[in-house]
């Protein structure tokens, strides 16, 4: 039962997703969502109560999401390489890229007016950047990476620049909504920039 219950609320969830990247999150209705994920509109106030609950849950979900990916790149079996190409793949294979991408876009612009949305947009950078910081300093470390320890913030600050540019590109069209295309030139950037060396 609670398998069921737990199923259930990770359809309202997406289906939420899906309604504030397609209609933005102030336009998105408990009808939209309701419709969207096939349950009564009583059924969401049951699971989440209020429409604000709701999507707030929502985007805590997005970035949850990440987390259950990320923590099973276990470093202790990965090198500090392997851990930031399962990174890549894991951030490249997240369904609907140009929907994520309109997500991400509509986060940033609702922090000026919804300033308790805040922490839920740090979050998703700070598990970013929490992981990929510790693979590259390991890598330093560790020589299995020719990075400079003290260029470490700068060269994270710019692989992560690059994929916040780059949904960008796909939110707004500019770029085809390719997952495959955006794994290659992410692990292109990041070989550049973190320079595995051979083993």
């Amino acid at each position: 039962m609670a398998r069921n219950q737990e199923a259930k609320r990770r359809v309202i969830l997406e289906a939420t997703l899906e309604s504030i990247s397609r209609h933005g999150y102030e336009a998105t209705r408990l009808r939209d969502v309701s419709e969207s994920a096939g349950v009564s509109i009583g059924v969401l106030q049951h699971y989440f109560g209020t429409r604000e609950q709701l999507l707030g849950e929502a985007l805590g979900h997005a970035s949850g999401e990440l987390v259950e990916h990320f923590a099973a790149l276990d470093p202790a079996r990965l090198s500090p390489w392997m851990e930031l190409r399962g990174m890549i793949g894991v951030v490249c294979g997240m369904p609907s890229l140009h929907g994520r991408g309109l997500l991400w876009l509509e986060m940033s612009s609702l922090v000026r007016r919804h300033p308790e949305l805040r922490g839920r947009l740090d979050s998703v950078y700070e598990l970013w950047d929490t992981h990929v910081r510790a693979a590259v300093q390991r890598g330093a470390a560790d020589g299995s990476l020719g990075v400079d320890p003290e260029s470490v913030d700068d060269l994270v600050a710019i692989f992560l620049a690059f994929f916040d540019g780059y949904e960008y590109e796909i939110a707004s069209s500019l770029v085809p909504d390719d997952p495959a295309v955006l794994e290659r030139r992410a692990v292109l950037l990041a070989e550049r920039l973190f320079r595995p060396v051979p083993a």
